[in-house]
């Protein structure tokens, strides 16, 4: 198999070993007349005698030492920047995300801070009429107790007793939230009545619409998904401890029958005449025995007395005065 014939350069670089040997007269002509062969001869052999030069120089040697320390010295310049790089955006990422957490609390905050408080406690016998920061019109019944908080994504009332009518204004980033302890009722913009009444609420749209969501008093894991309930224009729904919901046959007028000083039963409980008169009279009404339904009337709130009195000829019941209270006895002799 031939030789593999020498590139130029080897071909140059094997001269210019023979020419730092002694001297040969033969070796010599046959050098010059390679040189002569071709210009680029003479230009490789350049080169490699100008590079041989530059290792045999001691300031040479120092630059090129100097050139690979500065070379090594860029290199790991490059890698300690690449990392600074990925260090740096990494501690971006985490400032930004803390930034994030901070903005994001001091939002909640922010949000979390009422704008607006008030307490409202009607004695008995008394309606009081309310007008709130934002237009909102609350009537208030007697013996009825609510707190108004108004945040800057909300406005929440929470009624701890008796029975409020609300006309709330409109405005749908802060939705209107009635809160009670076994229901919640959500609205952007309606007329609708609350009440509260022993063992359930009763909410009544006149018009619009509200949102019903029944509360767990005690959640667990294997409670099903509570429901929530949309009601609208004259429909009542009534909310039940143990968060059931039930829509009523019955007219959602008769909630707002007090603010023109009447009081509506319609098939009500014992119960629910108790707590209901109750509000109008300075001695309690209670119950005994068993819970009667199905009793309606439609009264004057200024003829409680009399109607009290002529219960038993309604509903087979006793009606006793105590010193504390006045009882409505359904016990069967």
């Amino acid at each position: 198999m031939p030789a593999k014939p020498l590139s130029l350069s080897e071909m140059a670089a094997r001269w210019y070993l023979h020419m730092r040997e002694p001297y040969n007269p033969a070796e010599y002509k046959a050098f010059k007349q390679w040189l002569a062969e071709d210009p680029r001869h003479a230009a490789e052999y350049d080169s490699i005698t100008r590079a041989m030069h530059q290792l045999n120089s001691t300031e040479s040697l120092a630059s090129l030492a100097d050139a690979a320390e500065q070379h090594t010295f860029l290199t790991q310049e490059t890698r300690r920047k690449a990392r600074q790089r990925r260090v740096g955006q990494v501690f971006a990422i985490f400032l930004f995300s803390v930034m994030g957490m901070l903005f994001y609390h001091q939002y909640q905050d922010w949000q979390a801070a009422p704008v607006m408080q008030m307490a409202a406690q009607n004695p008995v016998g008394q309606i009081a009429l309310k007008t709130l920061d934002d237009g909102t019109r609350v009537a208030l019944s007697a013996r009825s107790k609510m707190e108004v908080t108004y945040y800057r994504h909300q406005r929440h009332v929470l009624l701890k007793e008796g029975e409020a009518v609300f006309e709330v204004t409109k405005d749908p980033q802060r939705p209107f939230v009635v809160e009670t302890d076994t229901a919640t009722i959500t609205v952007l913009g309606t007329r609708f009545a609350v009440n509260r009444l022993d063992g359930l609420v009763r909410i009544s749209v006149d018009h619009g619409r509200v949102k019903v969501e029944p509360k767990q008093l005690r959640p667990s894991v294997q409670d099903a998904p509570v429901e929530s309930r949309i009601i609208t224009n004259d429909q009542v729904l009534e909310v039940y401890p143990n968060h059931a919901t039930v829509l009523v046959n019955r007219p959602a007028s008769d909630a707002f029958a007090f603010l023109d000083g009447r009081l509506v039963f319609d098939r009500a409980s014992v119960g629910e005449i108790a707590t209901t008169v109750s509000r109008y009279r300075l001695k309690p009404v209670e119950t005994q025995g068993k819970q009667l339904r199905n009793i309606s009337a439609d009264i004057n709130i200024q003829d409680i007395e009399q109607f009290l009195r002529g219960l038993p000829n309604i509903a087979p019941v006793s009606v006793k005065e105590t010193a504390q209270y006045t009882l409505i006895d359904s016990q069967q002799n």
